[in-house]
């Protein structure tokens, strides 16, 4: 998920400084991390599990159960290659409902929700095939309502219209 899911769709990546996963099984793979970095601090917390190095957010284990939009994706994917590497990231409109999901978020800091708003544009600039019901679908599952909200979003991209969120 986030930035590096949306380098999959926009042919301009980004740097980003975290790792972004939706897992079947969070409590097994945050094992498995635990064991592979020991150094990172791993906080539990109902809707993700949060590894850090130091004050910086290292890698993100979204829990299927913490939201309805997480647990579709896991199911709603497709394979990329990200340079050398094959990659299964979530299908374009799960991507552009994950970023609308975080630009939404009332939890989010500011500063994210912009990044986010960005990668929402570039993703929007460069698809121009999106799926519009099936992203209303997609962004329904973050809040009722969301997905009219979603598809006028998309509408004010395609018309060079600044986005408000």
């Amino acid at each position: 998920m986030g930035a590096h899911a949306a380098n999959g769709y926009t042919g301009r990546p980004r740097n980003t400084i975290d790792v972004g996963m939706i897992v079947q099984s969070p409590r097994k793979a945050a094992k498995a991390i635990a064991a592979a970095y020991p150094q990172l601090l791993m906080r539990d917390t109902p809707v993700v599990i949060r590894f850090m190095d130091g004050d910086v957010e290292a890698i993100d284990l979204m829990k299927p159960s913490g939201s309805p939009l997480w647990a579709r994706l896991l199911k709603e994917t497709v394979e990329v290659r990200l340079e050398n590497e094959l990659v299964t990231i979530p299908v374009l409109e799960g991507v552009l409902a994950g970023k609308f999901a975080a630009m939404m978020s009332p939890l989010r800091r500011q500063a994210d929700k912009l990044i986010d708003g960005g990668d929402f544009v570039r993703i929007v600039e460069a698809n121009t095939t999106i799926n519009l019901d099936f992203a209303s679908e997609m962004a329904e599952l973050v809040y009722a309502g969301g997905g009219q909200c979603m598809r006028k979003l998309i509408e004010d991209v395609r018309a060079g219209r600044r986005i408000e969120f």
